[in-house]
């Protein structure tokens, strides 16, 4: 090294990648033993050399650290293969961040690994950014929600299940009742707003249990797992209600809407999503037929009709 006036020491400890170097054992805690850290590292931890050293690389990790990369990580190890994942990472302080993280073994004079060296590339901004178009890409920019797209493909994720395993879904069909009506006579930033109140609505009753999506200009459908018709019934009369609460205020007036629901539920004659889709539309345009307002179940003798007023 002293041939070209240098030590490659020196570009290491001042190179923009990230490296750390642990020893090759043991691989579970309280290993594998940090016993190098670059500036680059300690800039981006927050974590001192003297902090680093002797500790474990897993002191980065949290309970969100994706568990199957982890494995990939720990299974290279035990291997003594490389392996190169991207990963998040946090930082002394808590603030997440991602690297692209490429581990290769060091071996000795002997041929046997006796440590491992990570390099490390903060890709942050560019995961940030990932992630913001896949938002964009599967999410209404009006509601918020899921869009069809996404939505086809969580259907067709549980639908996957269901051939499996049999657990039972349900899906709401649900359209706001006469909202031509309300564009044409408030205009359409309030039809905006009608919408939007009702996205919120059923995201905060549904969103945790299931998905819900905007999939047409005042049409909404929302996938609830482990669920059937029946018990799903309840929980569409409840968001029915809630929406005939709400209002939006404009200058010439407050706006008071509806809505209508159909509810069905996977059944094992079903081959594919759409079947269960088409009767769910069904039974929501039973509900409107029988006076909107209304919440209508698939292949259930009666259906549940309520006057706005109640």
């Amino acid at each position: 090294m002293s041939g070209f006036g240098f030590d490659f020491k020196d570009i290491i400890e001042e190179a923009g990648d990230i490296i750390v170097v642990t020893k090759a054992w043991p691989i579970s805690s309280p290993g594998p033993e940090i016993v190098y850290v670059n500036k680059a590292f300690t800039r981006l931890t927050g974590y001192s050399y003297e902090e680093a050293v002797g500790g474990d690389p897993r002191m980065l990790q949290s309970a969100d650290t994706d568990p199957e990369t982890r494995d990939k990580i720990r299974n290279a190890l035990v291997k003594q293969e490389p392996v190169r994942v991207t990963i998040k990472n946090y930082s002394k302080n808590g603030e997440g961040y991602w690297l692209d993280m490429n581990i290769l073994p060091l071996r000795g004079t002997d041929g046997k690994v006796t440590h491992f060296v990570a390099i490390e590339r903060d890709v942050t901004e560019s995961k940030e950014l990932e992630f913001k178009l896949d938002q964009l890409s599967r999410h209404d920019p009006l509601s918020g929600l899921l869009n069809r797209r996404a939505f086809d493909e969580a259907i067709e994720l549980e639908m996957s299940r269901f051939f499996k395993t049999e657990n039972v879904f349900t899906v709401l069909a649900l359209d706001i009742d006469h909202f031509k009506r309300v564009n044409d006579k408030y205009g359409h930033p309030a039809g905006d707003k009608v919408i939007q109140q009702v996205a919120k609505v059923c995201q905060s009753m549904f969103g945790k249990m299931g998905h819900v999506a905007r999939t047409g200009g005042e049409e909404f459908t929302i996938l609830i797992p482990n669920m059937d018709a029946r018990e799903a019934e309840p929980k569409a009369q409840a968001l029915r209600k809630k929406i005939a609460s709400l209002s939006v205020a404009t200058d010439i007036g407050t706006i008071k809407f509806t809505s209508s629901i159909g509810v069905s539920e996977v059944g094992l004659h079903d081959k594919i999503a759409s079947q269960i889709l088409v009767r769910a539309d069904k039974a929501l345009y039973q509900a409107k037929e029988m006076g909107r307002n209304a919440v209508c179940l698939d292949k259930v003798v009666s259906c549940d009709f309520l006057e706005s007023s109640n």
